[in-house]
């Protein structure tokens, strides 16, 4: 094997090292970008559910509301209805 020859063969085992690099740095920083979306995710989704819990709160309380207003109701028309 002559000089020449080892010096191609150096290059190209460099060039396949370079190229091994860059698509490592590259899925790296993909990575990176996929975490980043993962923890907005994550952020959203905590938000969302307290906007959801404080609806559930809003609709029992309306719903408590509106079973005392019907109970009000009632007691209103017996009362109507002994009187009248």
């Amino acid at each position: 094997m002559t000089f020449e020859e080892m010096q191609e063969i150096i290059r190209g085992m460099l060039s396949v090292q370079r190229e091994l690099q860059e698509s490592q740095l590259k899925f790296q920083e993909s990575q990176s970008s996929i975490k980043e979306d993962i923890a907005s995710l994550i952020e959203q989704s905590k938000q969302q559910e307290k906007i959801l819990n404080r609806l559930i709160g809003y609709s029992l309380t309306a719903e408590s509301d509106k079973l005392d207003l019907e109970e009000k109701m009632v007691a209103l028309e017996r009362r109507n209805k002994k009187s009248g």
